[in-house]
């Protein structure tokens, strides 16, 4: 049993997985370089097809170094590994001899002091081995962190896997019952465009913000970056994104992929605020409510407001509910409509989660839904109202657009 715990192998092992990767990696950085300087067509198309194989290799380009940095890493430190056991074992032999020596003649000297130059030795070569561990830990970490915006245009190219189609601003659904999120985090964005969506007014001005493009074969989405309108070009969506209705492209998925673009995927799917996105939907403010009661006489609160709050709605604004950073409720009793009756029902509703608010009834109680869409398990998709106090416990805020 080694003196100095570690595993070579399994060191040098992941070394050598990381180096082949990133040889893998390279030759297909190589491959899509090559095949970009064999296109021999040109315009507006040609530039988009050139664009999106520039982030694909120069994305793996990245990659491929920072794998490359970090086989090197781990190779090193499992040479200094081994070194650092072997030198700890011959040291922990030496310290097994002096101790025998010492059992049998306590007063010998030279022994004790053998001891002693072994026991410092096993402290050394533990030590080293700490030192080589930090040095590649920091390696790792550093090569890890290179060239982040490379790498997030890698991943978003790779995932806007999915063609648009020509006809979702013809064809396509504009029903918010019909938005089904999947696997992106984007439930700020997906429930901020239903609330839009729940009137003519707010599909005509997102509609209004998106035009297809015949000659490339995508559609320009106006987003508003800091009250600015910037076009982004979306020729595919997300293959893991929001579909309308299930399956299908629609007009959120197109706004998904736009805002996914603009923020890169990784902030996209990491969450945000539904604040955040209507104003880079809308180009307009929008304003935050807190449900909780607070002194500070300069807090927004919803209770305090709702009865504008619920003017703004029936206008036609969009209205979100979210959770924040309050924590699931399981099996919460809420209601449902079910052919012009109330019904009782159980759902649960998702910790860090927004919702779109459908109306906000006159006792206060407040109908919201799901962006999970039809059938998900939490709630099964109804719009299902919370009376007003049970709202306050479970929703920590409510955000509202300036328009339409």
């Amino acid at each position: 049993m080694s003196v100095l715990p570690g595993d070579v192998a399994a060191v040098g092992g992941t070394a050598s997985a990381a180096d082949r990767a990133a040889r893998a990696v390279a030759d297909t950085a190589t491959l899509v370089r090559d095949e970009r300087r064999a296109l021999d067509w040109t315009g507006a198309a040609a530039d988009a097809c050139d664009a999106r194989l520039a982030a694909v290799a120069d994305g793996a380009g990245v990659v491929a170094t920072s794998l490359a940095t970090i086989s090197t890493a781990l190779a090193t430190y499992a040479t200094e590994l081994a070194a650092a056991q072997a030198e700890a074992q011959l040291a922990d032999a030496e310290r097994r001899r002096t101790e025998a020596r010492l059992a049998a003649e306590p007063l010998d000297l030279s022994a004790w002091f053998a001891h002693l130059r072994a026991r410092v030795r096993v402290w050394g070569a533990v030590q080293g081995a700490e030192a080589s561990a930090d040095r590649a830990a920091a390696a790792v970490r550093a090569a890890l962190g290179t060239g982040a915006d490379a790498i997030g245009a890698l991943a978003d190219a790779a995932r806007r896997d999915t063609d648009v189609p020509d006809d979702v601003l013809t064809d396509g659904s504009t029903e918010q019952g019909d938005v089904q999120q999947r696997g992106i985090g984007s439930c700020y964005l997906l429930s901020s465009l239903m609330g839009l969506l729940r009137t003519d007014d707010g599909d005509r001005l997102l509609r209004e913000n998106v035009r297809w493009d015949e000659l490339q074969q995508g559609y320009w989405v106006t987003l508003y970056v800091d009250g600015e309108p910037t076009e982004v070009f979306v020729d595919g969506v997300y293959d893991g994104g929001v579909r309308q209705p299930a399956g299908s492209v629609g007009l959120v998925s197109l706004y998904e992929a736009a805002v996914g673009i603009h923020l890169g995927y990784a902030d996209l799917d990491d969450g945000g605020y539904p604040e955040d996105a209507m104003e880079l939907v809308t180009g307009e403010d929008a304003r935050a409510y807190s449900t909780d009661d607070s002194w500070w006489p300069w807090d927004d609160g919803f209770s305090d407001h709702r009865d504008d709050i619920a003017g703004r709605l029936d206008d036609g604004a969009s209205v979100t509910a979210d959770t924040g950073g309050r924590p699931d409720v399981d099996d919460l009793h809420v209601q449902v409509e079910r052919d012009g009756a109330l019904v009782d029902v159980e759902v649960d509703v998702v910790g860090g989660h927004a919702y779109m608010v459908e109306r906000i009834d006159d006792d206060g109680g407040v109908w919201v839904r799901n962006p999970w869409g039809q059938g998900n398990g939490a709630d099964g998709g109804e719009v299902f109202r919370l009376d007003a106090d049970e709202f306050a416990r479970v929703f920590g805020r409510v955000t509202v657009s300036e328009t339409p």
